[in-house]
C-alpha cells in the first residue's frame, strides 16, 4: 500500500544528490550564478561564468583571505 501519494521530482532529487558533497564551485540553475566557499575563511564567492569566479577566487585568495602567497 502505498503511504504517500506525492510524487518525488525528479530533478530536485537529482540536484540534491549531486551537489551533497559538493567541495568546488556549484551552479545554481535557478539564479545563473556560480558560487564558491573558500576553504580557509568560509566567505561566499559568487560568479557569472565558472571562469569569471575562478579568477574572483584566485583574486581572493591571494590579496584579501590569505595576504598573498
Amino acid at each position: 500500500m502505498l503511504k504517500s501519494l506525492e510524487i518525488p521530482d525528479p530533478f530536485q532529487t537529482f540536484v540534491a544528490k549531486k551537489y551533497a558533497n559538493a567541495k568546488g564551485a556549484v551552479y545554481d540553475f535557478f539564479s545563473g550564478e556560480w558560487s564558491y566557499t573558500c576553504m580557509s575563511c568560509n566567505e561566499d564567492l559568487f560568479g557569472p561564468s565558472r571562469k569569471i569566479l575562478t579568477k574572483i577566487r584566485l583574486y581572493h585568495s591571494r590579496n584579501e583571505c590569505l595576504g598573498g602567497y
